[in-house]
């Protein structure tokens, strides 16, 4: 098969989109505006980052690092969270005492069924990650079969 520069181009390009992940920063930091009812704006303004920057990272760009940990520390999360290193955790104040749990430490049904949804958010998830990589994966075969046959 002969291929025109354009189609092997655009293959490539369709490869590359396959390797963003489903849980990109862009992403998650789209989640954090609307779950924190801010505006990209007030967010860009109160971290001492230009709007268009922003606007950058919700568009896919690469982000600096020192971006990233100004956006972690404004939404109080690990900035590990926005490149994938840390899972999120909810945290429920700054005492040392365990939430959920009675005078002699057993959790509480209603602690229970909390982290019940939490392992099944979880769950769900990592099937997400999984169909997302098997796809990723199935591309690259095909992408490699059609240059192979070339």
């Amino acid at each position: 098969m002969n291929y025109e520069p354009n189609k092997i181009e655009q293959i490539f390009q369709l490869n590359l989109n396959f390797n963003k992940s489903m849980d990109s920063i862009a992403q998650k930091l789209e989640v954090l505006i609307r779950n924190h009812g801010v505006t990209k704006v007030e967010l860009a303004s109160s971290i001492g980052l230009t709007s268009q920057t922003i606007a950058n990272i919700l568009n896919g760009a690469d982000a600096k690092v020192s971006s990233i940990q100004k956006i972690a520390a404004y939404f109080g999360i690990p900035a590990g969270y926005l490149v994938d290193e840390v899972p999120l955790q909810s945290t429920k104040g700054n005492s040392n005492i365990v939430v959920g749990r009675d005078n002699n430490g057993n959790i509480t049904m209603a602690e229970c069924q909390n982290q019940l949804d939490d392992a099944l958010r979880e769950i769900k998830h990592l099937k997400e990650v999984i169909d997302a990589k098997d796809k990723l994966l199935q591309e690259k075969e095909r992408l490699i079969n059609v240059l192979m046959n070339k």
